[in-house]
């Protein structure tokens, strides 16, 4: 896949094709950690930009539906409270089964939510998502949205539509719990910078958007690959499982796997997939992949295609047309 193409082509490319160099002095080395075992994020000066292409396949019993785009995760520096802010943008349009939203509930929820960006978010130093911090930037952008909106919709669904919208962004807490159930947000910004104990492995519960808010999370094994893989990065393993509780009733399983820089312990490609079971079979797969090709301390040259072929643990990439994908589903 060649990765400037990532949202419009498939098709695979010379470059992305080509053979890793096994004798490369990166391959096969023991890991590098901090003290007490631990992974730490090396962060760079304020402004560090990173690029990526993200795809996530929503499976529902016999439907599935694909979004699409790219994002650009900025460094902002700390914050008074000693926590790390960062920037997300998105870099590109939202494409859903490889098309522009073409339904008008799902148009009208793409408008709405382009409100949101620019987005500041506030992490904890083991890189876990806490809060967003440009709500006032939000609201002020509200009323331009807003009546761009309103000059394209029309109808009683749309009346209905923003009025719901004024409401939720005048609430700190409603506007904290939507992006709080933002899928690259849950997972990108995971607390995967921390300790892995002499063992490199530990066990935790891990919490995702298609859970209840109230139930234990995934059990789940978080595990470092003690040497560098085949093209000189560093491998994190996530297996999880969840069971029947007061509060949620179905079964399902996680897995994921972190590809990180050797040297910043960055992200480069976390491809990771949740299967469940309510009344009927459901699947989330995701796909993240570095859109950094210049950048010294990313994966190997010719490296990436390689990575994507060995590193999936997904089930095809099939899409079907659904309704009201974006109202559904964020």
């Amino acid at each position: 896949m060649n990765q400037r193409n990532l949202l419009t082509d498939d098709r695979p490319q010379p470059e992305a094709l080509a053979p890793v160099n096994l004798l490369d002095e990166r391959f096969n080395q023991p890991i590098q950690l901090d003290h007490h075992f631990s992974l730490l994020r090396k962060l760079n000066k304020n402004g560090e930009t990173r690029r990526y292409g993200l795809t996530i396949l929503f499976g529902d019993g016999d439907a599935a539906n694909e979004i699409k785009y790219e994002l650009a995760v900025t460094y902002l520096g700390l914050t008074p409270e000693n926590t790390l802010r960062y920037k997300l943008e998105r870099t590109s349009p939202v494409y859903i089964n490889e098309l522009i939203p073409e339904l008008v509930a799902d148009q009208l929820a793409y408008e709405v939510g382009k409100v949101f960006y620019p987005l500041t978010i506030e992490t904890s130093k083991d890189g876990k998502f806490l809060a967003i911090q440009n709500l006032e930037e939000i609201r002020k952008r509200w009323p331009a949205v807003r009546a761009a909106v309103t000059a394209y919709f029309e109808g009683d669904f749309t009346t209905r539509y923003l009025q719901l919208m004024d409401e939720k962004l005048a609430d700190d807490g409603a506007i904290q719990i939507c992006l709080r159930d933002d899928w690259f947000i849950q997972v990108y910004f995971q607390a995967i910078y921390k300790s892995y104990t002499e063992s490199l492995s530990i066990q935790t519960q891990l919490n995702f958007p298609n859970l209840e808010p109230m139930t234990a999370g995934y059990h789940t094994i978080e595990r470092l690959n003690e040497r560098t893989n085949h093209f000189g990065a560093i491998e994190l393993e996530h297996y999880g499982m969840f069971k029947p509780t007061e509060n949620q009733q179905s079964i399902g399983e996680y897995q994921a796997k972190y590809i990180l820089s050797p040297v910043s312990k960055a992200i480069q490609i976390i491809i990771a997939s949740w299967r469940w079971k309510e009344r009927k079979d459901r699947d989330i797969n995701l796909k993240l992949f570095t859109l950094d090709e210049e950048d010294n301390d990313t994966l190997a040259r010719g490296s990436l295609g390689v990575a994507i072929e060995n590193l999936i643990i997904l089930d095809g990439n099939e899409t079907r047309e659904g309704n009201r994908f974006w109202d559904k589903w964020f």
